[in-house]
């Protein structure tokens, strides 16, 4: 099984299936260049990765794009085999983007069609940086002796998650989104990470289906 599949199937198990193979959505640079014209916030987003979406005849159409970098660390340091520096950057945007997949489908099935909305946006960028980091928990996890997340390796998925972004942007609404989505996944996950580790599963799927401003307010709310 690919890499992409691997994730995608981690993911829907969490929380449900899209029916879709994502793998099959998959779009090359050229491909890219030409959808970037239509996105106006393009020239500041990074071009590592970039999941796109349309809305034509009420169908909801994705393309997920990853850069020949991408590709490259990922292939030559697969994260089945174990994570490092060499890695993680390139991983964690690669679950990222197919995060954004995922859950944009999810909720354009629920009725969420608003595709370019300021809460649709903002709950994507929310669900991937949590998601990614329970999912690079386990990877992590998988490879100790102990099958257990060792506090170092803690410290050092926070670093890579939530220390080393920058979320300045000449676009004050990229600015707020990223920066909004880094905070607010931060406590939360540190939240869940406290809980009994037979409640963590029912708390993220509860809190899948929250509308964003909810999320936002029960995430501030907590102590």
């Amino acid at each position: 099984m690919s890499l992409l599949a691997d994730i995608q199937q981690l993911t829907e198990r969490t929380y449900q299936a899209t029916g879709v193979n994502f793998e099959e959505f998959l779009i090359g640079r050229e491909r890219f260049r030409y959808l970037s014209q239509f996105d106006r916030r393009a020239r500041e987003l990074s071009e590592t990765a970039r999941v796109f979406f349309r809305v034509r005849r009420g169908r909801l159409h994705v393309g997920i794009y990853y850069s020949a970098a991408v590709i490259e660390a990922l292939e030559m340091h697969d994260p089945r085999r174990g994570l490092s520096e060499k890695n993680i950057a390139a991983f964690r945007v690669f679950i990222e983007e197919l995060n954004h997949a995922v859950h944009g489908a999810l909720k354009f099935m629920e009725g969420h069609t608003n595709i370019f909305g300021e809460n649709f946006v903002r709950d994507l960028e929310l669900q991937a940086k949590i998601d990614s980091y329970f999912l690079l928990k386990y990877f992590l996890a998988y490879f100790n002796a102990s099958g257990q997340l060792e506090q170092m390796d803690r410290l050092w998925l926070r670093h890579h998650l939530f220390e080393c972004d920058d979320t300045r942007y000449d676009s004050p609404e990229l600015t707020v989104i990223y920066s909004e989505a880094l905070t607010l996944s931060h406590k939360y996950t540190r939240f869940v990470d406290g809980l009994p580790a037979d409640e963590r599963l029912q708390e993220i799927r509860r809190f899948r289906c929250l509308p964003y401003a909810i999320k936002k307010r029960y995430i501030t709310m907590l102590p």
